[in-house]
């Protein structure tokens, strides 16, 4: 028992050590216009968990207060990653009824696309054996969304599954949200196009008349 006691600890430690580093120099647009910067933590989204009540985190610096945003009160997000990057987050409704935060990847007059990453649950043991559940963060973004312009809701193009099932759902999801480009649809039947390349898919449909 102290074991795992012991253990528990050291992991939550570790746990929250870890989720520190998360916090990124970035800033946080608002409904009202105003822009407030300071240390931003992107939430994690689980596949199968609701993500009603995840929000993006703000504090004006490391031990300051934190205040918590969503669409309701937020526009945009604005932080560097790891690289030093700049990434932009968009909140961007996905249907009639869910508002969802969307790295945009891909950005044109005709079309835009957009991604986020989907861990997914893991199980791990305690020395003593006993199982715990803990969540398991991809190396890189596995969740593709596409939106023309004119268009109220983004349509999912790509979910994290298995390489070979996930080639044949983006195949099909996209002939069919980009039917009125010939030449794509036949480079998606041909398989030259597959998920990986969506941004070259993206591409080739901003080029068609």
């Amino acid at each position: 028992m102290k074991i795992k006691i012991t253990f528990a600890l050291c992991l939550f430690s570790i746990v929250f050590s870890n989720a520190q580093y998360d916090w990124r120099l970035g800033e946080v647009v608002l409904r009202t216009n105003d822009t407030i910067k300071g240390f931003i933590k992107i939430p994690m989204v689980v596949r199968g968990k609701s993500t009603t009540n995840k929000k993006v985190k703000y504090r004006k610096n490391l031990y300051a207060k934190i205040s918590k945003y969503d669409h309701t009160n937020a526009i945009k997000i604005l932080f560097k990653d790891k690289k030093g990057k700049i990434s932009f987050f968009e909140y961007i409704r996905t249907s009639p009824d869910k508002v969802q935060l969307l790295k945009i990847m891909y950005n044109s007059d005709k079309l835009r696309i957009y991604a986020r990453k989907v861990a997914h649950q893991d199980v791990d043991y305690f020395p003593d054996g006993t199982p715990f559940s803990k969540s398991v963060e991809p190396d890189d973004y596995n969740q593709f969304y596409a939106q023309r312009k004119f268009e109220q809701n983004a349509t999912l193009l790509i979910k994290h599954l298995g390489q070979e099932i996930l080639n044949k759902y983006f195949r099909k999801n996209a002939m069919k949200y980009f039917s009125d480009c010939p030449e794509l649809v036949l480079r998606l039947k041909n398989k030259t196009i597959r998920a990986s390349s969506i941004i070259t898919a993206a591409k080739i449909y901003n080029k068609c008349e």
